[in-house]
């Protein structure tokens, strides 16, 4: 009666052997085709339309909170909100978009670093609005202005550019 129960058992210990050491049936193979190229970020809208829709615009936004002085929470707010765009819009710029002149601006180093010089204003100055501090805000725009300026007197000395002009005041 041992011996074939020894028999089973040893049967049972093979075949469980063999099954672990079998190699695994292949799964279907799945090809894909390599993956494309990253292509390069592009606006849908010019340079010039970004600078007059949102560096223009959020830009007199806070030289006009300056000029009067930030007085409540929502005139900080105010400040907060547009220093967030001009520091967005300093790494928008740096893409190009389908202004005539949008490809060569980008490929420029110093393109490249008056756009940073874009957002570390912005940065700045949301900073400030965040602290509620006036002459943070100050020197946020007084960065802001330079960046503009330096920025202008290479790529666009003569303003407006593809007509586009700043035109609401909200």
């Amino acid at each position: 009666m041992v011996r074939p129960l020894m028999s089973v058992t040893l049967a049972a210990a093979l075949c469980l052997l063999a099954a672990c050491s079998a190699p695994a049936p292949k799964a279907a193979e799945v090809t894909s085709a390599p993956a494309p190229a990253t292509a390069a970020l592009e606006s849908p809208v010019s340079i010039n339309a970004e600078m007059v829709a949102l560096i223009d615009h959020a830009g007199h936004e806070l030289w006009d909170v300056e000029k009067a002085g930030p007085k409540a929470k929502i005139d900080w707010a105010n400040v907060e909100h547009h220093a967030i765009q001009l520091a967005a819009a300093g790494t928008l710029i740096k893409a190009a978009g389908t202004g005539v002149n949008d490809r060569d601006w980008v490929k420029a180093e110093s393109w490249q670093r008056s756009a940073q010089a874009l957002s570390d204003a912005g940065v700045a100055a949301r900073k400030a609005a965040q602290d509620k501090n006036r002459e943070a805000l100050i020197a946020a725009n007084g960065r802001l202005v330079e960046s503009c300026e330096t920025c202008h007197k290479e790529f666009k000395p003569a303003l407006p550019s593809e007509g586009i002009t700043h035109t609401h005041t909200h």
